[in-house]
């Protein structure tokens, strides 16, 4: 392989393997008192946005049901989460962790977790 195909070939893998996480592409930032959250996935996110530092105290669980969820990002969508909507949040914390997933349908009803990403963000 020539060394410009080589370099080609290596560009596209790690272009899937950078913006590529489980099922799709998911963009987290953190800009003007708001996490954006971009996905570029064919399916919908799912996630749970909490303070750094409370999130060892907060007792929480991934929603399964697609039709109660309230935190979901549509497929190709964007969402603004506001830091005033992240769980312990209160003004000049510095850091959030953002739990996300995909709900895929479990045997027999209903749906499951596909894995629970998380990704620490500043604020």
């Amino acid at each position: 392989m020539a060394p410009s195909a080589r370099t080609l070939v290596f560009a596209l893998l790690a272009g899937q393997l950078g913006c590529t996480d489980g099922i799709g592409p998911v963009d987290i930032v953190s800009r003007d008192s708001a996490l954006r959250i971009t996905n570029s996935s064919a399916a919908p996110i799912y996630y749970f946005a909490v303070e750094r530092q409370s999130a060892a105290s907060v007792d929480w669980g991934p929603c399964t049901n697609p039709s109660t969820c309230a935190s979901v990002v549509a497929a190709h969508a964007v969402v603004q989460v506001p830091f005033s909507q992240i769980v312990g949040y209160e003004p000049g914390e510095r850091e959030a962790i953002l739990y996300w997933w995909h709900l895929i349908p479990s045997p027999g009803s209903g749906f499951q977790v596909d894995s629970i990403r998380a990704r620490v963000l500043p604020l």
